[in-house]
């Protein structure tokens, strides 16, 4: 049985949808779809405004031009992220500072934050890993005692809450991502979301090409401008009209992911193999209660309190990075794509070129050795699950 990674939840709603915007013979940015888009997210997430883009990368791109980030300005961000998170400052003169994770729900480790935080810091980018929320109340606690912007890489997170709240409007801009591989997905783009007025202005501008394009269009100006910088971050109404269709799925979808993950964790957590205690402590979820077998096998994912994910990943946590390594390479061997993730990028080339000297980082090195993600999409079935979580658990056992 061959059974990928991920794949999109995509039907006869999209296709419909992409048929009806080249009927409707508009396919660029800022059209129908582009403005329905714009409300359905306001009322998913209660964000005041909103701006469709053509991907996360490009979104956080505008969220550090529209804070004024230049040469000099240090921004701290989890270096266990996507290149996206650190680029989009080093592509404005700044200077990533690389802060640990915490070892549990693998976001940004609030206390490290306060630790770098230096006279020329300006801000922090936070990640939601896996739709699981950061610590927001702490981090923008944080934020505020220190007069820092917030900004939210919430490209796992769409559908997700924390404290009632939605991901992506907890600080001063929030970025959403609708790559293929999101639970929300039309191939490319995504939306950036704030709710402070005189950056939604910096926001509208540098997103057409420095313009006050958007302005003209409202008929609040007779001929538009070139004002500021920008760039071109329109998302095409095609694509706009893809997400809308998403969205009205993803109620579906989020409750799908969850199915697979409940069912991941029921299948996977302890069960004893063993009338021998000491053999037990291998296997998931419990162990014996002394310091040296406290320790499972693997950890299953947790869930912040407060929060309500979106089940964007579903991932392993193991002892070693050895049985890692071995439970991937055989779990492959099966015809089950399972995939590690984040190269930490304090350790890559670019990270010691561009970022600020980052010492230690111990958990993000540690989890990056010992993380393996499992398949996770809806539309899986009972059959593929079944196959998935006995791979499984024939390699946990040959551990033991």
């Amino acid at each position: 049985m061959n059974i990928p990674f991920t794949k999109p939840f995509w039907g006869k709603e999209e296709e419909k949808a992409v048929v009806q915007s080249v009927r409707n013979r508009h396919a660029s940015g800022d059209g129908p779809q582009s403005k329905l888009l714009i409300e359905n997210l306001k009322k998913l997430t209660g964000a005041k405004y909103v701006f469709p883009v053509t991907s996360c990368t490009h979104g956080l791109e505008l969220a550090m031009l529209a804070l004024g980030i230049g040469p000099g300005d240090e921004v701290i961000l989890p270096s266990f992220t996507m290149t996206s998170t650190a680029n989009c400052v080093v592509l404005r003169g700044g200077t990533p500072v690389f802060a640990d994770i915490e070892d549990t729900y693998f976001c940004i480790d609030p206390v490290d934050i306060e630790k770098k935080i230096t006279k020329k810091t300006r801000g922090i980018i936070i990640v939601h890993y896996a739709g699981m929320g950061c610590r927001m109340e702490e981090i923008t606690k944080i934020a505020k005692k220190h007069k820092l912007f917030v900004v939210e890489d919430a490209a796992h997170a769409i559908g997700a809450i924390y404290l009632g709240k939605s991901l992506g409007n907890w600080g001063d801009i929030g970025v959403y991502s609708f790559h293929g591989t999101k639970n929300v997905a039309c191939g490319e783009g995504g939306a950036v979301l704030t709710n402070n007025s005189d950056l939604s202005k910096k926001l509208e501008i540098y997103r057409a090409n420095g313009t006050n394009r958007n302005a003209f269009l409202r008929g609040k100006v007779a001929k538009y401008h070139w004002l500021d910088v920008g760039s071109s971050y329109f998302l095409s109404d095609m694509l706009a009209a893809v997400v809308n269709a998403q969205l009205a799925k993803l109620p579906v979808i989020n409750r799908q992911r969850t199915k697979v993950a409940s069912y991941y964790t029921k299948n996977l957590s302890f069960r004893p193999l063993s009338r021998n205690p000491l053999r037990n402590t291998l296997i998931p979820g419990q162990a014996r209660d002394d310091k040296e077998t406290r320790k499972s096998l693997i950890a299953l994912p947790s869930i912040p309190n407060g929060s309500k994910p979106n089940w964007h990943i579903y991932a392993l946590r193991f002892f070693s990075g050895e049985h890692a390594d071995i439970f991937l390479q055989q779990m492959r061997a099966a015809g089950v794509e399972v995939s590690r993730h984040y190269v930490p990028l304090h350790s890559a080339p670019a990270g010691r070129k561009f970022g600020k000297k980052a010492g230690k980082l111990p958990v993000t090195d540690q989890v990056y050795e010992t993380l393996v993600r499992l398949p996770i999409y809806p539309g899986m079935k009972k059959k593929e699950l079944s196959f998935i979580v006995t791979s499984a658990q024939k390699i946990l056992r040959s551990f033991v």
